[in-house]
């Protein structure tokens, strides 16, 4: 038999102790015994060999949850396995495979049991189970504009590897990795953080906002204008443009010029309000050379005069002289010349981009002629000339009168007109403020008019009187309604029939048009006393409120042309006393658009309306001027209905847009507001019931003298309207009582002296009035 067919009993085993002689004997029977068993037997012990343990491993280290087979490569017969893994226990598997659920360092061990006895390997520190890295990462900044250059900051736990994905097809694997992007878009930038343990993954956003300068025409043209505009890629924001170094402006687009030949460096700063983020771009514009070609542009194209206009030059090229003529046979050259001739002097323009005073009213064509050198230097100077039809329109001179003297007769290009012939001297003037405004005067500027009705005796009706001022005017483009402001100021009673009176008309010489609104007369409500002027006989001069008057002139004339001149006369008349003559005050002669609907309406607040408390009227014509439904006037006239009252009060009317105003007694009043939006007029009526406030009133009917421990007796003698009764009586008896009682009981006045007694009353809508009576007592 083989030593590897041993019979069991034939391998040596560790034992229990026994008793030395059984030991003896067994052991020496045994060896007989198994000694006999093989003839080649040399006579030594056959002992089986212990099998030696050994093991590999797929995995040493990784993340919790890592998996780990561990496969038995021990030698000889292995009857028994016995694997040792520390926290995790045994296995008894030959192959088995473990789960390393948490972080740590294991050891393992395995022990083969076989033949007469075991063998062990042991690995310390075998598995290492790291923890994850808990990936962190920061990026400044995380919006802006092109090119953005990010800078990236880990921020990660646990971590023994980088990697950085910049989502524009850009990675790094620095730890702190710094990135510029070059095209504009939303970006992630990934970051992944790596070790023994694992990945983790965070992102970080990133705006990136295009900016640049669109400049059109681009660079390398002609000298000229060019207009500077932004690519944002629509977001709206502030922009602040410099030009070599100095501030060009804010807006979006910059129209700029650039009248010279080479290169510009344009910037931009371009941001939003309340944010930090702020971007720059720059451009470097080249203009080329080219040859002179005359254009310009006036900063006003049309107004009233005189009219100082300045013609901005925008030739192109090189340009060494400019000969500017302005259309009203006035004309200049810029610069002066070398050798100008001393008979025939040119002008000299005070620049290439002169100022021009016109001085009448017309429509002028104005003509640039400039020159410069040829491409060529041997070639003959280049020449070029621009005319801009119609570049000035005047339609009117001195409308606000502030070309005029203070105080002084009204001139220039307003003609005074008097009666022929002129009864008494009198003066058409132009007054100042310094004087003192007077009946909403003036409503523009520091000066106004005023038309003097002296010397007129009322044989013509006051659209026809020559006696006021006139003045050729044409019409603006696209502005063809007149308007202006004025008050008439008169002496005569206002219920008086003698009718002094103020118009106004527009001609076009062959027909003539009294202008709607503007006609007033001593009929008219009055809003006060003129503070400037009394009559010469010193009578009350009352004044109508500011008004405006309008008149739609291409409607009134629908044949008329751009180019049609009309003849506006203001007229003022007194109808028959010297000694009481009108005066008128005229204002702010303007043009607008025609309004297209106007409808008046007003409210009265407050219900009684009682006579010598005030009363409050509201507008409500358009009473939300900002939601586009409607336009609010520009003018209101309100009339009360108290001219024909026998004591006249001292004001009968109002031109405010919300008036309050005091009724001087009871009655029923037609209040008329009239209201005035351009070329159209509306009124309103409402139907004002005013009564009589109540009158507390009472007597004494005890016998005087009255002694101390009398009993008094009073009786009430109130009064009342009857349309607001009195309903409540209110007494009180200086301390001795008081009562509610219309006819109170005797009160008993216990002490000599003086009581003052009260007697308050209230009617059904709650107006009270209270008199009071003191009472001696001996």
């Amino acid at each position: 038999m083989s030593a590897t067919s041993v019979p069991r009993h034939c391998i040596a085993r560790s034992r229990r102790p026994l008793r030395s002689t059984i030991l003896a004997l067994t052991l020496a029977a045994l060896g007989l015994a198994c000694q006999s068993q093989n003839s080649s037997d040399t006579g030594s012990a056959a002992v089986m060999a212990i099998p030696q343990a050994s093991f590999s491993e797929d995995a040493t280290s990784g993340a919790p949850g890592l998996t780990v087979r561990f496969n038995d490569s021990s030698t000889g017969e292995v009857e028994r396995y016995e694997w040792n893994f520390g926290p995790l226990g045994t296995r008894s598997d030959r192959d088995p495979v473990v789960t390393f659920s948490e972080a740590g360092v294991y050891s393992a061990e395995l022990t083969v049991f076989g033949g007469n006895g075991s063998s062990t390997m042991r690995k310390a520190s075998l598995i290492v189970i790291e923890e994850p890295p808990v990936a962190g990462a920061s990026c400044t900044p995380t919006e802006g504009y092109l090119p953005l250059t990010v800078v990236c900051r880990d921020e990660s736990t646990d971590a023994s590897g980088f990697y950085w994905n910049f989502g524009d097809g850009t990675d790094s694997g620095e730890t702190n990795p710094t990135h510029t992007f070059t095209s504009p878009g939303s970006y992630t930038i990934q970051h992944r953080a790596q070790s023994a343990g694992g990945s983790d993954t965070v992102t970080v956003p990133v705006e990136v906002y295009t900016l640049g300068i669109v400049a059109t025409p681009p660079p390398g043209s002609l000298p000229g204008n060019v207009v500077l505009s932004i690519d944002s890629g629509g977001r709206t924001g502030i922009a602040i443009w410099m030009i070599d170094g100095q501030m060009a402006g804010s807006s979006n687009p910059l129209l700029t010029r650039f009248a010279e030949t080479g290169t510009y460096t344009i910037e931009l700063t371009f941001g939003q309000l309340g944010s930090p983020v702020v971007g720059t771009a720059s451009l470097d514009y080249v203009v080329d050379y080219g040859p002179a070609t005359a254009a310009f542009a006036p900063d006003v194209s049309d107004g009233s005069g005189p009219l100082e206009v300045v013609f901005n030059d925008e030739s192109t090229g090189a340009v060494t002289q400019w000969e500017w003529d302005f259309g009203d046979g006035e004309h200049c050259l810029f610069p002066a010349p070398a050798e100008p001739d001393p008979s025939d002097p040119e002008p000299v323009c005070n620049a290439s981009s002169p100022s021009h005073t016109y001085a009448a009213i017309g429509s002028y064509d104005v003509t640039l002629t400039v020159s410069g050198p040829d491409v060529d230097p041997g070639a003959s100077p280049i020449e070029s000339t621009a005319v801009v039809n119609d570049a000035v329109r005047v339609y009117i001179m001195d409308p606000s009168f502030e070309a005029q003297a203070a105080n002084g007769a009204i001139g220039g290009a307003w003609t005074a007109l008097r009666p022929d012939p002129v009864l008494v001297a009198a003066d058409h003037l132009a007054l100042a403020v310094g004087g003192g405004a007077d009946a909403g005067m003036p409503s523009h500027g520091s000066k106004w008019a005023v038309l003097e009705g002296l010397g007129t005796d009322g044989s013509a009706d006051v659209d026809a009187v020559e006696n006021g001022i006139r003045q050729e005017f044409i019409l603006p483009i696209g502005l063809p309604v007149l308007e202006f402001d004025y008050a008439l100021l008169y002496a005569e009673p206002p219920a008086s029939p003698i009718m002094d009176a103020f118009t106004a008309t527009v001609s076009d010489g062959t027909r003539t048009v009294e202008i709607a609104g503007a006609r007033a007369n001593v009929a008219s409500p009055y809003a006060g006393e003129s503070n400037r002027f009394a009559t010469r006989d010193g009578s009350l001069v009352r004044a109508t409120p500011r008004r405006t008057a309008s008149l739609d002139v291409s409607a009134a004339f629908p044949t008329a042309n751009a180019d049609t001149r009309f003849t506006l006369t203001l007229r003022v008349t007194n109808a028959s006393n010297g000694f009481r003559s009108p005066l008128a005050y005229v204002d702010d002669i303007r043009f607008g658009e025609p309004a297209t609907a106007l409808a008046a309406r007003f409210a009265l607040e407050g219900d009684p309306i009682v006579a010598g408390e005030e009363a409050v009227f509201v507008d409500e014509t358009c009473p939300d001027p900002n939601s586009g439904a409607c336009a609010a006037p520009t003018s209101w006239r309100w009339d009360f209905d108290t001219q024909g009252l026998p004591a006249p009060p001292s004001a009968s009317g109002s031109g405010e847009q919300d008036p309050s105003y005091v009724f001087p007694e009871p009655g029923v009043y037609e209040v008329r507001q009239l209201v005035r939006l351009a070329d159209l007029e509306s009124e309103a009526t409402l139907s004002v019931t005013v009564i009589d406030g109540p009158t507390a009133d009472f007597e004494l009917l005890s016998v005087l003298p009255v002694n101390a421990g009398d009993f008094l007796t009073f009786a009430d003698l109130s009064s009342e309207d009857p349309a607001d009764p009195i309903v409540g009586y209110s007494w009180d008896f200086a301390g001795w009582g008081f009562s509610s009682l219309e006819s109170p009981d005797p009160v008993e006045f216990v002490q000599a002296g003086d009581s003052i007694v009260r007697l308050t009353v209230t009617t059904a809508s709650g107006q009270t009035d209270t008199a009071e009576m003191t009472v001696t007592l001996e």
